[in-house]
């Protein structure tokens, strides 16, 4: 049973780290049921559960710091309760050897994990500039006060003020994502058994869900990119080097949805 932070469609978009998790569930075919955790809810659902948190608060208070997705696997005598994106999908991969395709194949792991602290964390900054102030419309109401709160709290301004239509803040951060998106092509361009399409070798891995899901976040919907003619940070994306991360993206068209 995985737990993912809630928004009003049932849908991954504006949070990345669901997204992982249910693309990579309907990749290895395994079922699951999710639970969805209004954002305020999640620490104090997570201690009930007796799910760890991730880190500390990073106000100084040194209180835990509870992070979606997390998942409860029944399966074993005692239930696998586990946060985290990555040792999530490391322990699917080593409980559940023969279920569907492996996402770590011959040996890729820290390649894999080095390209997502690296690469994909280059481009997970502008995104998540660009699309802020866009959220909060897509939560529950609980949640949408929650982040807008907490967001504004961090960023010390109104979130609705961070990268405005035609501003230099909001040009800056797609010229930042554009140049990490070139970083990331010429990445993938060395995989010339996978003709660029994938990270490694001809088929979906980790690397591949994990930038996939990065895009999905960006499918926020968004008025502040009308120069481009798009109505998402997505939109724009998808433009971009003659369509190629929309052709990208088509390998996942099948496992999107949400259990």
């Amino acid at each position: 049973m995985p737990l993912l932070p809630q928004n009003d469609e049932g849908t991954n978009e504006g949070s990345p780290s669901g997204a992982i998790f249910s693309l990579l569930l309907n990749l290895k075919g395994l079922p699951y049921r999710t639970e969805w955790v209004s954002y305020p809810d999640i620490a104090p659902t997570f201690e009930k559960l007796g799910i760890k948190h991730t880190s500390l608060k990073m106000d100084g208070s040194g209180r835990p710091h509870y992070t979606c997705p997390a998942i409860i696997d029944p399966t074993s005598p005692e239930p696998t309760k586990l946060p985290d994106s990555t040792p999530i999908a490391l322990y699917i991969e080593e409980a559940y050897p023969d279920v569907g395709p492996k996402v770590f194949p011959e040996a890729s792991k820290d390649a894999q994990l080095e390209f997502i602290d690296t690469a994909v964390w280059d481009i997970i900054q502008p995104i998540g500039n660009l699309v802020a102030a866009e959220v909060p419309a897509i939560l529950d109401p609980r949640g949408s006060e929650y982040f807008y709160r907490t967001r504004t709290a961090f960023r010390k301004r109104p979130l609705e003020t961070v990268c405005l239509a035609g501003s230099d803040e909001r040009k800056q951060n797609w010229e930042d994502l554009k140049r990490g998106l070139d970083t990331i092509a010429k990445i993938y361009d060395r995989n010339v058994e996978g003709k660029g399409e994938y990270f490694a070798g001809t088929d979906i891995t980790y690397a591949d869900i994990f930038l996939a899901s990065i895009f999905l976040w960006a499918r926020v919907p968004s008025d502040r990119d009308r120069d481009m003619e798009v109505d998402s940070v997505w939109g724009g994306i998808a433009k971009l080097d003659e369509g190629r991360w929309a052709k990208f993206m088509q390998k996942f068209e099948g496992l999107l949805q949400v259990n």
